[in-house]
């Protein structure tokens, strides 16, 4: 549809709303994309003027379609596989082998990525095939390959993964005959395997959480964030930094575009590092090796024998240091929550509470056997707590022990029936096991719940997002898997 001429007032407008809920920037250049999404969404939706379309668009959520679609239409971009010959290069003969042989000599087979601003999928399935490459042992390895963007519609064909071939002009002959099927003139298919190593989801990286285990973005080896900065105000690229950089393992690398200019003094905790046409960041941490010790420290310490807190500790003094543990985590502080904890313990307190705030630091430092170590010792001091039932099926799935995780999660829920968090994350374990009819239903079953809480009541297990947000989550969602009729797994 071609792009139509809008009052200047209600292209700012419509600019500000944009900018307000999803952090992007609409430039000079996007103005006719922004143009013809709104033509088209006049037609669509029925809208007699840009006047009443913008009134529809300021009194929707930001999940309802007229608001997916002005974002659809926006953050349209062109990708293909392997896309950045420098950057692939590098991860192909230097990074990869590098980890995995690091990986191989610790005995820690397990790999995390995570490509934010995922679009059609086409970065992350590039990725996976690298692996299959460097990985002849793969089923053996724990690999965690998440894809998110705020495009559900793209995140729709990321999962139908079905391509033209246009976006296969860079794709190794070798890569394209083991990995793709012809479907028709032009149009090409993952194979159901690579699929199966990968996951995509909904996140908006303005208004999300992250690191979380809830987002599946803690511990990680490496993010890919290419030509997504280029939209986003200097404030909130640093903010998105800061964030990354807590989601990654000490050590950890982050991948932007040729186009992501960044100020310097957004890179504090960052090493910059030059490719030959291109760079990468090396993520480095300042915690204190005290606050994190070594797991051989952790199981060659005299253990502490349980004790009462009440017996420990003076009720006042233990409602206080619960207080302050409590309020680092819920600002996702996972070191100083885990230190906290340990001084704690070293004063005699070694309730089930504590065992599980313990159990969630340590989880989201990527510290899951530890974790669950934390978490069992905690259900063996208080068998009802649905919190610790839930906590246990989060590392779980960090472990991919998948059987065992429904049945934390299945547990959590005969303990109460209303934890949306516990419906959504069986929702994604049976998709992700390949029940999408009940993965669809335990999505609404979320959905129904989460829209009749009170809309800004806070959830227990995810820190800075209440009802409404996991509301808006679960419709991006659930729009995401019904959208795409050819989903399979």
């Amino acid at each position: 549809m071609p792009a139509t001429a809008l009052p200047a007032a209600i292209e700012e407008q419509l600019c500000l709303l944009v900018r307000e809920r999803t952090g992007i920037r609409i430039l000079d250049h996007q103005m006719d994309t922004l143009r013809r999404t709104v033509a088209d969404g006049l037609t669509r939706f029925g809208h007699a003027g840009a006047t009443e379309y913008l009134a529809a668009l300021r009194a929707a959520r930001a999940s309802s379609p007229e608001h997916e679609h002005l974002i659809a239409g926006i953050t349209v971009g062109e990708s293909y596989f392997f896309r950045d010959q420098a950057q692939m290069a590098w991860l192909r003969e230097q990074w990869l082998p590098q980890l995995i042989a690091r990986r191989r000599a610790e005995n820690n087979l397990s790999l995390r990525i995570w490509s934010a601003g995922s679009s059609d999928g086409q970065e992350l399935y590039s990725l996976a095939m690298l692996l299959t490459e460097q990985l002849p042992d793969l089923e053996q390895w724990n690999l965690h390959l998440l894809g998110t963007d705020i495009n559900a519609e793209a995140l729709a064909r990321a999962l139908r993964g079905r391509y033209s071939e246009w976006s296969l002009r860079a794709t190794p002959e070798t890569a394209r005959k083991r990995h793709f099927r012809q479907e028709k003139e032009r149009v090409w298919s993952i194979s159901a395997a690579l699929r199966g190593h990968v996951h995509f989801a909904y996140l908006n990286l303005r208004e999300d959480s992250f690191p979380s285990m809830l987002s599946e973005t803690t511990a990680l080896d490496l993010i890919l964030c290419r030509n997504v900065f280029i939209y986003f105000d200097p404030t909130i690229v640093a903010e998105v930094m800061r964030k990354f950089h807590a989601c990654l393992l000490p050590g950890g690398h982050l991948l932007l575009g040729a186009s992501d200019l960044i100020d310097s003094g957004t890179l504090d905790g960052f090493s910059l590092h030059n490719l030959e046409n291109a760079f990468y960041l090396q993520s480095r941490t300042f915690a204190p090796a005290a606050v994190e010790p070594a797991p051989a420290a952790e199981r060659t310490r005299p253990q502490t024998p349980p004790l009462v807190v009440s017996h420990a500790l003076p009720p006042t003094a233990a409602a206080a240091s619960y207080e302050e543990i409590t309020r680092l985590l819920g600002c996702e502080a996972w070191r100083e929550a885990l230190e906290a904890t340990t001084n704690s313990r070293m004063r005699g307190d070694d309730s089930a509470l504590l065992q599980q705030f313990r159990a969630k630091a340590l989880a989201n430092l990527g510290r899951a056997r530890e974790a669950l170590e934390a978490c069992d010792a905690s259900l063996a001091r208080d068998s009802g707590d649905k919190h610790s039932h839930f906590l246990r099926a989060l590392i779980l799935l960090e472990l991919h022990r998948l059987p065992a995780a429904e049945e934390s999660l299945r547990r959590t829920l005969f303990l109460d029936h209303n934890f949306v968090e516990a419906h959504y994350q069986l929702a994604l374990l049976q998709m992700r096991r390949g029940a999408r009819p009940s993965g669809l239903k335990s999505m609404k079953n979320a959905l129904t719940i989460a829209e009749r809480a009170q809309p800004d009541r806070r959830l227990h297990d995810a820190a800075g997002r209440d009802h409404e947000r996991m509301a808006a989550i679960l419709r991006h969602e659930l729009r995401m898997y019904e959208s795409d009729s050819g989903y399979r797994k």
